[in-house]
Order: C-alpha cells, then sequence, then structure tokens
C-alpha cells in the first residue's frame, strides 16, 4: 500500500474511533444505525464494493436516517477506491455537497474534490480549475484550509504557485500561518524562495516567527545563515529571540559557536541571555562547555545566571564542584544565591555539608540567610539539627529567627523539639517565630511553655505575645494566669490585654474570671 493509501486508511481508523461511542449506544430497534454499522465495517476491511452496494442500500431503505450523509460520503469514497473515472467521482463529491453541505464530512468531500480537480485540470480538462476558486478570499476558513491541504500533498510547481498566491491574497492569519508549515514541508524553490521572504519582511510578528521555524525545520546551511543574518540585523528583541530559538531547532552544526559569541558580545542584555538559555536545549559537550565559559567570561549577571541555570539542568558531573566555587568565592551576590539554590535542589548529603559551610564561613549576610533557606528546603538527615543549633545560637538575631521559622516548617520535627528551644533560647526574635506556631499547631502542649514565658521572661513584648497566645488556645487551663496577671500586673497594658483574653477564651471559667476582676475593681 502506497504513501497516500496508508493516510486514508489512517483516517478511516481514526473516523472508526470517533464513531464507536456512537455507535456502541445504538439500541437494538435502530435498524437504521445497525445498517451504518455493518456498512462501515466493509469500509474498514477495505471491501469497496460491497460496501459501496451496503450505504447505497442504507440511503435507499432508510431515506430519513441521520445516518444518510454518512453513507452518501463513504459510498463516493468506495467508488474512488474502485478505481472509477476521476470525472465520475468528482461528481459524485460534488452531488454529495449540494445536498448535504452542512454533513460533518462536507469538507473531506471539498477537499478531494481540490484533489481531484487538480489531477483532470493537469490532464488537459481546464474546465476542472473552478474547483480552485474554493481558495479564493471571502470562502468559508474551513474549506479554504481543507483545500490548502489538498493542494500541499500535491506540492507540484503549479500547486506551490496557487499556495504563495492564497498568501499574498489572503488576510487570514489561520490560513497564512497554515501555508507557512506547508511550504515547510515542500521541496520546491518558490516556496524557499517565499519563506525567506517572509522571515525578512513580514510585517506581522508572528508570521515572522512561524517563517524562522519553518526554514529552521526545512534545515540546511542556506536555512541557517538567513536566521543568523536576523538575529544579528534586526533591531527588534521579540524577532532576534525567535529567530535565536529558531537557530536552536535548525540542527545546524555552528550554532553553539554562534550562540555562545552572541551571549557574550552583543549589546542587547536580554537577548544574550536568551542565548545562554537556548545553550540549555544543545545536547553535547560543546554546549557544555560553552555554558562554561560564560560562567567565567561574561560581565553580566543576567547571562552568568541563565548559563548556571541551563548547566543546572543537564545535571552533569562535577555539577556541584562548579556550584560551589561559585558560592564560596562570593564575587557576584545574586549569582551565589542562584547557585545555592541550584544546590538545594541536589539530593544528598554532600549538597547539605555545602550549605552549612556556607552558613559558617560566608561573610555576606544574606548569602548566609540564603543559604539557610535553602538547606530548609533541601531537607533530609541533620538539617533540623543544624537549624536549631542556629536558632539557639547564633549572634545574627535575624538569622536566628529565620532559622527558627524554618525548624518550625520542617516536618521532620515534632512539637517537643520546639518547646526545647521556646524554653532555652534567650532571643525575643525566634520566641515570637515559635509561639503562634506551637499554637496553631498544638495548644494544650503549649500552654505551660506561654505560662512560663508570660511568669518569668523580662521581655514585656514576649509577655504580650504569651497572653495573646494564651488567649488563642480557648483552654481553661490558661485562665488562672490570666486572672492572676489581670489582678496583680504593675503594667495596665499587660492587665488589658489578659482581660481580652480571658474574653477570647470565653468559657464559663473565663467568664467567672471576669467577675471576678469587675467585683474586685
Amino acid at each position: 500500500m502506497n504513501k497516500k493509501n496508508l493516510t486514508y486508511v489512517a483516517a478511516i481508523v481514526l473516523a472508526g474511533a470517533l464513531l464507536a461511542p456512537a455507535l456502541r449506544a445504538v439500541e437494538p430497534q435502530d435498524k437504521d444505525a445497525v445498517a451504518y454499522k455493518q456498512a462501515y465495517s466493509l469500509i474498514l476491511e477495505e471491501k469497496w464494493e460491497a460496501a459501496r452496494q451496503a450505504m447505497d442500500a442504507l440511503k435507499g431503505q432508510f431515506p430519513k436516517s441521520g445516518w444518510v450523509d454518512d453513507a452518501v460520503f463513504w459510498s463516493c469514497y468506495a467508488l474512488e477506491k474502485l478505481g472509477r473515472a476521476q470525472e465520475e467521482v468528482f461528481k459524485c463529491y460534488q452531488d454529495f455537497i449540494k445536498v448535504y453541505p452542512s454533513s460533518n464530512w462536507a469538507n473531506d468531500a471539498r477537499a478531494n474534490m481540490v484533489r481531484l480537480g487538480r489531477e483532470l485540470a493537469r490532464m488537459g480538462k481546464s474546465e476542472y480549475e473552478t474547483v480552485i476558486k474554493a481558495l479564493e478570499v471571502g470562502q468559508d476558513d474551513e474549506i479554504r484550509l481543507a483545500a490548502l491541504m489538498a493542494l500541499g500533498d500535491i506540492g507540484d510547481d503549479e500547486a506551490v504557485k496557487t499556495i504563495l498566491g492564497v498568501y499574498d491574497t489572503t488576510a487570514n492569519a489561520k490560513i497564512k500561518n497554515r501555508i507557512l508549515y506547508m511550504l515547510a514541508e515542500v521541496n520546491n524553490a518558490a516556496a524557499e524562495a517565499k519563506l525567506r521572504e517572509i522571515a525578512l519582511k513580514e510585517t506581522d510578528t508572528k508570521l515572522r516567527r512561524a517563517a524562522f521555524f519553518a526554514l529552521a525545520e526545512k534545515g540546511g546551511p542556506e536555512a541557517a545563515a538567513l536566521i543568523k543574518e536576523v538575529i544579528r540585523s534586526s533591531t527588534e528583541a521579540e524577532i532576534r529571540r525567535a529567530a535565536l530559538f529558531a537557530l536552536v531547532e535548525s540542527e545546524d552544526p555552528g550554532r553553539t559557536a554562534f550562540l555562545l559569541d552572541l551571549a557574550l558580545r552583543d549589546a542587547d542584555e536580554e537577548v544574550a541571555r536568551t542565548a545562554a538559555f537556548a545553550l540549555e536545549d544543545i545536547q553535547g559537550q560543546e554546549a557544555s562547555a560553552a555554558l562554561n565559559r560564560l560562567l567565567k567570561e561574561s560581565t553580566r549577571t543576567k547571562v552568568r545566571q541563565a548559563a548556571l541555570m541551563a548547566l543546572a539542568e543537564r545535571n552533569e558531573p562535577g555539577q556541584l564542584a562548579l556550584l560551589k566555587e561559585i558560592v564560596l568565592q562570593e564575587g557576584d551576590k545574586q549569582l551565589a544565591r542562584t547557585a545555592l539554590f541550584q544546590i538545594a535542589e541536589v539530593e544528598g548529603a554532600e549538597s547539605v555539608e555545602i550549605l552549612k559551610q556556607v552558613l559558617k564561613s560566608a561573610k555576606d549576610e544574606e548569602l548566609r540567610r540564603s543559604a539557610l533557606f535553602a538547606l530548609a528546603e533541601h531537607g533530609g538527615s541533620g538539617v533540623a539539627d543544624s537549624l536549631f543549633d542556629i536558632a539557639l545560637n547564633s549572634q545574627d538575631e535575624k538569622l536566628a529567627e529565620y532559622a527558627a521559622y524554618a525548624l518550625a516548617e520542617t516536618k521532620e520535627v515534632g512539637q517537643a523539639k520546639l518547646l526545647e528551644l521556646l524554653r532555652k533560647t534567650k532571643s525575643s526574635r525566634v520566641k515570637r517565630a515559635l509561639v503562634f506556631n506551637l499554637v496553631d499547631e498544638k495548644p494544650e502542649e503549649s500552654i505551660n511553655v506561654l505560662i512560663q514565658l508570660l511568669r518569668e521572661d523580662p521581655d514585656p513584648d514576649v509577655k504580650k505575645m504569651a497572653i495573646h497566645a494564651l488567649g488563642e488556645t480557648k483552654s481553661d487551663a490558661a485562665v488562672p494566669v490570666l486572672l492572676e496577671t489581670a489582678k496583680k500586673s504593675e503594667s495596665a497594658d499587660l492587665a488589658r490585654l489578659a482581660v481580652m483574653a480571658l474574653g477570647e477564651i470565653g468559657t464559663p471559667k473565663a467568664k467567672a474570671a471576669l467577675v471576678e476582676i469587675l467585683e474586685k475593681k
């Protein structure tokens, strides 16, 4: 079976898959549906004469059935497969469209008419050229697209000439896009010339972009040279970026060197950055070496970040060592932070140790904090202990506070560990980070620690925080200490907050405490 026949058989099988649910739903009494199913099975078996007769019989027996238009289309199709005269088959499709213009098969019939009409016209029967009028401006877009596809399958000089004429006369972007991809599949000098013209001169940015990718699909040194010319000469950044990614798709052997040069030297930083990202999509050591060169030689942070992320995605040997070097050198803070979070994405103990080393030795405060968040994001064995140690012992109070927040978010850490940190820490920031997390998670377990903070902590802000958190517990266990604070505290602010916390608890015991406060006053 030749390629064209395979295409038609594939279409038939697809149609069968689409129709199968409907056929399964047919009730036994729907005799017309049963008849169509039996006739259609003959189409699938390529028993063309039997299928044609069965489809014609269905039309005669059930003239008002919803399956009649399907049957007539497949009858014409079977007629064609039987090798009948092309004029006869053309007339069959033409009559079908006249009678059933809204059928789901109408566009398929039109496409077949265009194909047959072109073949008949080549045989000297010029009257069939009228079928090409379906392509004229003003016709239904779906009809025109079907006809275009048929012409694309023909692919000769005349068909290409017609397609190019449609591109020049239509204002429909959908049709123009379809034509561009058709031209990519046609081995024709005029088609290639048109693609080059569109890539260089088309005013519609989307169409120019499509032309670049069509050229890339065609491949070859001339297409790659044209794409490179656009990248070098265009003043539109969007066009240059589109051409750049088309170059990656082109499989041009010189694309890696071209992208490296662009990333290192182009005046437009965004284009240079895009070139660095594009190198990620090219396999092989040459592209990896180019990305490493960018990290060492580029003076622009955005380009180096793009190269770094592209390298990380390649997951090649020596990646962690490279990232570690970038972080510990601390030459470019933004790049170092990017490298930190790339390290956190790498599983295993080695990446954890690198992050711990940065926390201990980095001079930059922001870098240490980034290392802490990266460490928390990484998780794994020993991370919780490191965060606990930082929260408890770090001289940088902000860093200790962030460690406490991160520790509270770590799934491996239980409430007992957080309560232990709350008892041991002297940092108000760390206490603040832990208190409300404890109340939200297990309020009953946190009450004793909150009571201790309220009674013993010298920081008034911590006392206020403890009072508020005790109110949030909604527990009667908090009532005695709040009543004591309201009645005996030397601070009016603390007393007032304790009364409000009792109101927040709202239990009978809390209400009784409020009555007692009123009577004492």
